[in-house]
């Protein structure tokens, strides 16, 4: 779960990791759930400064507050990223630390790209639906991260636990498709007669060269 810290990266001009502010911050999540959870160290798991320094914050093993939907809280990891991306750009420092970390626990924990997700595209159980928060902002570079991550993939939505997968992979590879221009092939959605005309199309012309 990706998230923006909605603060200034650093607390000072002293600050230069993000180190300062990203303490500061977890102190202050600690304090807020100290009765209820005397242990508790952060709403996030991994706290990234825009020098491309990770600190770690939550352990892992335990879960982190940091959406609100209680059960996405229990099995996620939350990965925040320090500033306001309503406001700034992120650094390219941090934006490559941001992908060596996750392709890491993607590995480890065996994370499929679909499950990589921003805190507004969680389910609220407050509003009960998403895009209930802007976080982690509207200059976050999802779709460029989501890319760095795909590694061969062919659409961010779908895996390699997608039961065509590689047909998918070889329909796109011979441009029958394309997804909806966002790279994403929105498996669940009805085809339109307008895309089936268009597959057909794209089929007869392969055949003819």
């Amino acid at each position: 779960m990706l998230h923006h810290s909605a603060t200034d990266y650093q607390s000072n001009k002293e600050d230069i990791t993000g180190e300062i502010i990203s303490r500061s911050i977890c102190k202050n999540q600690s304090e807020r759930w100290l009765k209820e959870y005397p242990n508790y160290k952060c709403d996030y798991h991994f706290i990234i400064g825009h020098t491309g320094e990770v600190f770690k914050a939550q352990p892992i093993e335990q879960p982190a507050w940091h959406c609100t939907n209680y059960q996405a809280n229990l099995v996620s990891i939350g990965i925040c990223f320090l500033g306001n991306f309503e406001n700034i750009e992120m650094s390219t420092e941090q934006f490559n630390a941001g992908v060596e970390l996750i392709k890491t626990l993607m590995k480890e924990y065996n994370i499929p790209l679909t499950n990589i997700l921003r805190h507004r595209d969680v389910v609220s159980d407050i509003s009960h639906t998403s895009n209930s928060t802007k976080c982690p902002g509207k200059n976050f570079p999802y779709i460029h991260l989501l890319d760095a991550l795909r590694d061969g993939e062919p659409f961010f939505d779908i895996g390699e636990d997608y039961p065509y997968i590689n047909e998918v992979k070889t329909l796109k590879q011979l441009g029958i498709i394309k997804g909806d221009g966002k790279e994403y092939l929105r498996p669940d959605d009805f085809i339109t007669r307008e895309e089936a005309m268009l597959i057909v199309y794209r089929i007869i012309k392969l055949l003819q060269n």
